[in-house]
């Protein structure tokens, strides 16, 4: 659960600052350009959807409150709209990229103290999911479905 609320909000987190950088300071001034988790809890998408899905056993899904944007402050509409969409999935892909590399250094540092073993196991099987929560989460949003950020590419 750790790593998927940390997924989420890095992807709303990087969708504010890319609206940022294209010039919509939409977020910025709603204070939803911040890593404070209790900002981006949606009561459905981020409490109640993952609860029943674990409920009935059924592979969890989560979601933050999507970061607000508004594209008509963009330098470039066209442009601006690909990358703000863009840019969450990017934040997926790094955060995959993390985890990955943080499974190996945690190899690294079990194989060398034997007695961190068992902990670094559980932070090891953690970040495998962190990989695999992230690989979904990329894939999810590039469906070019609305209100996903596939169809703001594809649009």
């Amino acid at each position: 659960m750790p790593v998927l609320v940390f997924s989420v909000i890095a992807h709303e987190y990087a969708h504010g600052y890319a609206a940022l950088k294209q010039g919509d300071d939409t977020a910025l001034m709603l204070g939803r350009l911040t890593w404070n988790p209790v900002k981006h809890i949606d009561p459905f998408m981020t409490v109640l959807l993952p609860l029943v899905l674990s409920l009935v056993g059924a592979p969890i899904l989560a979601g933050a409150k999507p970061v607000p944007v508004d594209s008509r402050k963009y330098k470039k509409f066209k442009q601006g709209d690909i990358i703000v969409s863009l840019a969450g999935v990017f934040a997926n892909l790094l955060v995959g990229i993390g985890c990955a590399l943080l499974i190996l250094i945690v190899g690294v540092i079990g194989r060398n103290l034997p007695s961190l073993h068992p902990s670094l196991g559980i932070f090891q099987a953690m970040m495998i999911r962190g990989v695999q929560l992230n690989a979904v989460l990329i894939a999810f949003n590039l469906i070019p479905i609305p209100p996903l950020d596939g169809s703001h590419v594809m649009k």
